[in-house]
């Protein structure tokens, strides 16, 4: 049977790196989960190179890259050709797996090129954040459903008949809200919603409690607050007054 090429999905480096890497056996492709439920095995980013590492072996070489989001690098090795005429400074469009060496994930290159007109730039903003907001109503529509049913395969035929929304997504989607809700030996806890409403109403003075208390008080790692805030804000339960703060509604 022919393998079918995963389409390149284009993402904020944040989207990789913020998210919860799973590694698959035998021929399967290994993903991240994003924290708004994104399954991502090839990614598409467009960013600025900040550093540019070349082996003297010729072995291996390596960008360094940032989109304003966050930082991720992107490793090749044996066959370097795929960073050819890419330096430090340039604007570039990569195409990659991704891919996790002790505990960092970072992107093989498939296709690298420089971003010669600035109005990429702008398009590709535009793009995410449209992309953004159709995950976020897909993830808000697959959680409102959930309550609902009585298990995953129920869910999954719900949202492909009544919503369009495949299958893989709404497992995926699923996948993220555990990987927040339950504590490493998959035993049930406090809801990390629930724990961050809590502390923002007990320390919001007027003008909202600062992301810094969040982490400082909640005991829960950034990865599981940013997603826990990003449903928070997408469900309507809280607003941000100012940068840096989360209001309850």
């Amino acid at each position: 049977m022919e393998k079918k090429r995963l389409p390149a999905v284009k993402v904020t480096i944040e989207d990789i790196s913020k998210g919860k890497y799973y590694a698959q056996e035998g021929f399967n492709p290994n993903y991240v989960i994003s924290p708004q439920g994104v399954k991502l095995s090839r990614v598409r980013i467009m960013s600025t190179v900040v550093d540019k590492f070349m082996a003297e072996s010729g072995k291996f070489a390596s960008l360094t890259l940032d989109d304003g989001t966050d930082t991720i690098r992107s490793k090749a090795f044996s066959d370097l050709s795929v960073f050819n005429g890419i330096e430090t400074g340039d604007d570039v469009e990569l195409v990659g797996k991704v891919k996790e060496y002790q505990g960092e994930i970072y992107i093989t290159p498939e296709i690298a090129k420089k971003v010669e007109d600035p109005n990429m730039e702008i398009l590709r903003r535009l793009e995410l954040r449209v992309l953004s907001e159709t995950w976020g109503k897909k993830r808000m529509t697959v959680l409102e459903n959930e309550k609902s049913v009585s298990d995953l395969e129920e869910l999954k035929k719900i949202m492909k008949e009544r919503y369009g929304i495949e299958a893989e997504e709404t497992e995926a989607i699923v996948m993220t809200k555990v990987s927040i809700e339950e504590g490493p030996a998959g035993e049930p806890k406090e809801s990390a919603k629930e724990k961050l409403l809590n502390i923002i109403s007990e320390n919001d003075a007027g003008e909202g409690c600062e992301y810094q208390i969040l982490i400082e008080k909640s005991g829960l790692n950034e990865d599981a607050i940013d997603a826990a805030i990003q449903e928070l804000l997408d469900e309507g339960s809280c607003f941000e007054p100012k940068p840096g703060r989360i209001k309850k509604l």
